[in-house]
């Protein structure tokens, strides 16, 4: 287990998590009181406690929703009742040790989040409310006069110019992480290396083959191509959060490839450990805003790097 020793080396005091050494011990105490630290720390512990829960796991059922179940008939009833649009398409039986470490460190995070997030989508819902009731009498006339016209020409750049563009499932489906995209979400962080892989497979493809396009930068008017057709985008944005989701997932597997190539990273003195460390914590989410809020930031992202060009 990863843990903080006072070590006095030539009159030198080292933190092992940190790799970090003092000749005085005041500078030492204020250094096990800083943020880096205690998250390392942490990072360090919940690696240790998975490992020893994995050991006792043989089977688990996992939902997409992030419902972890021992028992199936546990499972099965929270699957009747789940709100998650892919309940049915992704219960698997997951046996691979690091996969489910994963798994059980991604719970203890939604477990600390749980509170703070319900509060927030409470707001996030009044928000949304109050700007309805605001925008409602400005925007009808508005959209009245304009949308004939604007509807054609959007209507055939979609469903003529757009009409070979690829469902937006498929082009998660086909996108090829490699290690180095891991590596950069732990360097730059969840939101901005979640969106920096979306918006590089889009740019990689023509723009009459990307299955997303924006009308208006300003007000993130998204269109999307799901099942064959061209849909306006809600306001749950429920396509774009589930191909998030399923990008991030896919991300999260190449940890244990990771610890393939670095079987030594697990240990603290190890070089590559806090780099494993910050790989997990980012690829789970990170900290900071709840997951709807990291998701409207990845959403934003992605919008201002797909606006559709008026003069196609």
């Amino acid at each position: 287990m990863a843990s903080t020793k006072s070590l006095k080396i030539d009159k030198k005091y080292y933190c092992e998590s940190c790799y970090y050494s003092t000749c005085k011990l005041t500078d030492y105490n204020k250094h096990i009181s800083t943020e880096k630290h205690k998250k390392y720390q942490n990072a360090s512990k919940l690696l240790v406690n998975a490992s020893e829960k994995s050991t006792e796991i043989q089977n688990t059922f996992i939902c997409e929703c992030g419902k972890i179940y021992k028992h199936d008939s546990s499972f099965y009833r929270h699957k009747k009742v789940c709100n998650n649009e892919n309940t049915n398409e992704v219960i698997n039986k997951i046996n691979d040790k690091d996969e489910l470490i994963l798994m059980l460190i991604k719970q203890n995070f939604e477990i600390t989040k749980e509170n703070s997030e319900f509060k927030n989508l409470m707001m996030e819902q009044q928000n949304i409310m109050i700007k309805v009731i605001e925008n409602g009498t400005t925007n009808h006339s508005h959209n009245t006069t304009n949308s004939h016209n604007k509807s054609f020409n959007l209507q055939f750049f979609l469903n003529e110019t757009c009409k070979d563009a690829m469902n937006i499932m498929d082009f998660v489906d086909s996108i090829k992480l490699q290690l180095s995209d891991l590596e950069k979400v732990g360097d730059i962080g969840y939101v901005d290396g979640i969106s920096n892989i979306i918006v590089k497979n889009l740019n990689a493809l023509e723009v009459e083959k990307r299955p997303v396009h924006c009308t208006d930068k300003k007000r993130e008017v998204l269109y999307i191509k799901d099942e064959n057709k061209w849909e306006k985008e809600d306001e749950e944005r429920k396509k774009l959060r589930k191909a998030i989701k399923r990008v991030a997932g896919k991300n999260q597997r190449l940890i244990p490839k990771f610890k393939e190539a670095h079987p030594d990273c697990i240990k603290a003195a190890s070089r590559f450990s806090d780099q494993y460390n910050k790989m997990i914590i980012e690829s789970m989410g990170g900290s900071g805003d709840n997951d709807l809020e990291k998701e409207d930031k990845i959403i934003r992202n992605i919008s201002k790097n797909v606006v559709i060009n008026k003069n196609i």
